[in-house]
């Protein structure tokens, strides 16, 4: 399964908020045509932080949202230039970001993704190989490296 594009990979962003961060990265999804509307999938994506922050801890943010605007699941994939706060739950503020877009009729299969990222990055070597990329490739041959492990 396909989930990382070269197209969806952008690095040391200059984000100054949650809100600002998931903002921009829907606006990625749209430009991408991988949504159909905005509005839907930013309510489905604030309506899962309600329920509880994406901040998985460890500097790594992992918002997604479940709308039947998803045209395809999909993952934009950011790092920041500087640090933002993302009411993550071990309180560190997040330098790493994958927002998953994740089609109605999607089942299980995003909660393996969800799963294999937040697996692969517990791991200080994955997370610090990501943060120190400058590149796009060397970012996708990273994430590739995840995606393999779907």
């Amino acid at each position: 399964m396909e989930i990382f594009a070269k197209n969806l990979i952008y690095l040391k962003q200059d984000i100054v908020s949650k809100g600002h961060c998931i903002s921009q990265m829907i606006d990625y999804l749209f430009d991408n045509n991988l949504i159909d509307s905005k509005e839907d999938f930013t309510k489905a994506v604030f309506d899962r932080e309600e329920i509880m922050s994406t901040g998985i801890g460890r500097g790594i943010a992992i918002p997604h949202g479940r709308s039947k605007c998803v045209k395809k699941l999909s993952c934009v994939f950011m790092t920041l230039k500087k640090d933002i706060d993302f009411d993550s739950i071990d309180g560190d503020p997040v330098k790493i970001v994958f927002m998953l877009a994740i089609p109605d009729n999607a089942n299980n299969e995003y909660m393996k993704i969800l799963g294999q990222i937040s697996k692969n990055m517990r791991e200080n070597e994955q997370r610090d190989a990501l943060i120190a990329v400058s590149t796009f490739e060397e970012a996708y041959q990273i994430l590739k490296g995840i995606e393999d492990d779907f």
